[in-house]
């Protein structure tokens, strides 16, 4: 007769060890240190040449002394926008050397990031020449956003004004990742909001020193 008893107790026992081995093993990369943010093992960036606010040619791609940061804001925003340049530059802070760390901002708002705005962001927030801000035709930004998974929305509204005349307020929609990229610009590690200066900084660290 069969012992029910006996096969429970050991399909549970079996069941636990498979979780235990998979806990243990399926998130972890071999060779690769544990990181703060996602790492992505394998990622496939697309390769793109623009030229930033300065007239300095930017490429995600090359070979660097040290990692560089990519993210995707717009000047007029907000909310998101200002929190992730304010975390990046607390990061940078905690770096022994910040103005060796790279950082590529991709506009997601094109027609509103014009030479005028993207200067007056760069002044506002003392961004330093390792600073690149990117902006141009959707077409060639667009090809950028679809590489690091961005899909900005524009949300018009209309506010008649005082005078009668019709100003355009808008606000653009779109999430704002903070890809950490090697030294051959590879995108490895993902952070996402709320994202934390500290741990942002250790992953660079870490990310460089290999």
């Amino acid at each position: 007769m069969l012992n029910v008893h006996g096969y429970l107790a050991s399909l549970l026992f079996l069941t636990i060890c498979f979780f235990i081995l998979i806990s243990s093993t399926g998130c972890d990369y071999p060779g690769e240190p544990e990181y703060e943010g996602t790492f992505l093992s394998n990622h496939k960036t697309s390769e793109f040449s623009v030229v930033d606010h300065k007239g300095r040619t930017t490429t995600n791609f090359g070979r660097n002394e040290s990692p560089s940061l990519l993210t995707f804001l717009f000047t007029n925003c907000t909310d998101v926008c200002p929190i992730v340049t304010s975390s990046i530059r607390r990061a940078l802070a905690l770096l022994e050397d910040p103005k060796e760390v790279r950082v590529i901002v991709v506009s997601v708002d094109p027609e509103g990031d014009t030479e005028d705005s993207v200067q007056k962001y760069i002044s506002k927030w003392s961004l330093g020449d390792n600073w690149s801000y990117v902006t141009g035709p959707e077409e060639l930004l667009q090809p950028i956003w679809e590489s690091y998974f961005v899909n900005p929305q524009l949300d018009h509204s209309v506010k008649n004004t005082l005078n009668n005349s019709f100003s355009m307020k808008y606000r653009v929609t779109h999430t704002s990742p903070v890809y950490i990229l090697d030294r051959l610009g590879k995108a490895k590690i993902l952070h996402t909001n709320p994202i934390d200066p500290k741990s942002l900084a250790g992953d660079i660290k870490i990310l460089g020193n290999k």
